[in-house]
């Protein structure tokens, strides 16, 4: 199979990949007419949803049976998503398109084996929306390149121009662009993960926010022994330590206490999260640090002094999380310290309790650092791809083009202008606060975090609580993001396809012999200079340092776009 050449996949491993029934195909009809707008949206969803397959000669000339062009779009849904509730604006996207769209949607739990049979088949959608990764273009030659196309979609050159890194992060070394990203906006650009305590306890307990390590075990062990919850039982949780991943290094990992040494994390997605980190502009490999050693050592104390529970590094996330919720329905809390993304997390009756702090550093004279994730946190490189030679070109461009306009962009985002959100004018909206409201069993009304567009940070977004909330929490590391200086890996980091096999191949290698015998240490302890030394010589051989030069390589080349 022909290769491209390209980067690597941005996939945020805290999202998955899946797919939707065999053959379920939706067509929304455009009409002029506002008045009947949604009611025929809804009607030819129904037709669409009782009648799969396709649509006989018309379909096979892409041309519905106005005569119009036929474009099939396919995205990548979550559970609790659906095509058949958005019709309304998916009107504005036809009338902008001058095009009928046929919908096919492809939820996550089966995407994986569906997007292997697109791929081997050679046969992507015409149009595809969080689907395929820059990658898989590397790897496949049946898409797209939109580098040509950019005067065509005067949108995506407005994101562009604003959000240069978003070009640099889909440009493949040779200059082509094979997907587009989205930019969730200025509110969400911030660490997926933060520091939370229990100031509650803190301040019965007359404590304050610890700055080193051993103030923070001095908080452990009054957290552990002066009863702070006041229900008079041996419930509390000092810190309540997530397990740590077996292939890669979680977003949500306790080695988030790397940045109390001073190394900066990049967890939401990065070489970060295979070893890499740079100091003073040279990429190098945490896993052999001194500093990952001290991070070891001090989560094993954590197990070992009873400060998090002796199951930590086994527990389902399911027991985790519930553990954030404390007792009595939610009302007596029982974790003191704990890392997640906002206050929400501890629950509506216990989150008040609950601020993040800075990461407290190792020892004195360290400078603590923070997690540079701001840019993953905001940036995804597969927003939306089109197949190589897909018919009616000049329609899907038209049709890309308006899904990374204003109105369109944020009503994929958050839901229909009226229905879910109120256009104030002047470049600002509001959500409507029962978008959020929405139970589990309860469609969402809108392309949510998985859209295909842009948020500009000129524009304003009211009412979006969840990402207010995230970005109060990371207001929290300014000083000590301001620390990490240029120590960071750009998004618009780009390897080629064959160094991408490479360091992906190494780094499954090294991982699996590494995390293991970590885990040992942080269970059991019995880490002394020999058994680090072992550890570290058995890591070296195999692929730490080519990882290392590999990444060098591209690091320098991301500094000069």
């Amino acid at each position: 199979m022909p290769k491209r050449t390209g980067r690597c996949s941005r996939s945020r491993h805290r999202k998955h990949e899946g797919t939707c029934e065999k053959g379920t195909k939706m067509t929304v009809k455009g009409t002029k007419k506002k008045a009947v707008a949604a009611i025929a949206a809804v009607s030819a969803l129904s037709m669409m949803l009782s009648a799969c397959g396709g649509s006989g000669d018309e379909a096979a000339q892409q041309l519905d049976k106005d005569g119009k062009p036929l474009v099939k779009v396919m995205f990548q849904s979550a559970s609790n998503q659906t095509i058949a509730t958005m019709g309304t604006w998916i009107n504005g996207l036809q009338e902008a398109c001058g095009c009928t769209i046929e919908w096919s949607e492809v939820q996550d739990s089966q995407w994986t084996q569906q997007k292997a049979a697109t791929l081997a088949g050679g046969n992507p959608a015409d149009v595809s929306i969080r689907a395929y990764h820059p990658s898989d273009a590397q790897k496949y030659p049946f898409f797209e390149d939109l580098s040509q196309h950019l005067d065509q979609m005067p949108n995506v050159q407005a994101f562009f121009k604003e959000q240069p890194i978003a070009k640099g992060m889909v440009t493949t070394p040779d200059g082509k662009m094979y997907t587009l990203p989205r930019y969730s906006g200025k509110l969400q650009r911030a660490s997926g993960q933060h520091l939370y305590i229990n100031k509650t306890w803190l301040d019965k307990l007359g404590l304050q926010v610890p700055q080193t390590w051993d103030e923070l075990f001095k908080v452990m062990e009054a957290f552990k022994t002066q009863d702070p919850n006041g229900n008079g039982q041996a419930d509390e949780i000092p810190y309540a330590m997530r397990n740590i991943g077996t292939s890669e290094i979680g977003w949500w990992s306790p080695f988030l206490f790397l940045n109390s040494t001073g190394i900066s994390t990049q967890f939401n997605n990065s070489p970060s999260r295979f070893g890499a980190y740079i100091k003073d502009g040279k990429v190098q490999n945490y896993l052999v640090s001194d500093e990952y050693r001290d991070v070891i050592e001090f989560l094993h104390t954590m197990i070992e002094k009873g400060y998090s529970p002796k199951d930590s590094l086994t527990q389902q996330s399911s027991k985790y999380y519930a553990s954030l919720q404390g007792a009595d329905d939610n009302k007596t809390a029982t974790v003191g310290l704990a890392i997640t993304n906002i206050a929400s997390a501890f629950g509506t009756g216990l989150q008040d309790q609950y601020e993040a702090i800075p990461w407290p550093a190792s020892k004195a004279g360290v400078t603590a650092v923070a997690d540079h994730s701001q840019d993953e946190g905001a940036f995804e490189d597969y927003a939306v791809a089109v197949r190589e030679g897909a018919p009616n070109m000049d329609a899907i461009l038209k049709l890309i083009n308006a899904m990374y306009g204003e109105d369109l962009s944020v009503q994929q985002r958050y839901g229909t202008f009226g229905d879910w959100v109120t256009k104030d004018g002047d470049h600002t909206y509001t959500v409507n606060e029962k978008l959020f409201k929405l139970t589990a069993n309860e469609k969402s009304p809108a392309f949510a975090d998985r859209f295909a567009g842009w948020i500009s940070d000129e524009w304003t977004i009211k009412g979006d609580t969840s990402n207010e909330d995230l970005q109060k929490a990371d207001a929290i590391y300014a000083d000590q993001l301001k620390a990490v200086g240029d120590d960071y890996f750009p998004i618009s980091l780009v390897p080629s396809d064959e160094d991408s096999t490479t360091l992906s191949n190494n780094s499954a290698t090294y991982l699996s012999a590494a995390l293991p015998k970590v885990a040992d240490w942080m269970q059991n302890g019995g880490l002394d200079d020999a058994s680090w030394k072992a550890y570290v010589d058995s890591l070296q051989p195999l692929g730490l340092d080519q990882n290392n030069q590999i990444w060098q390589k591209w690091l320098d080349e991301a500094k000069k776009k």
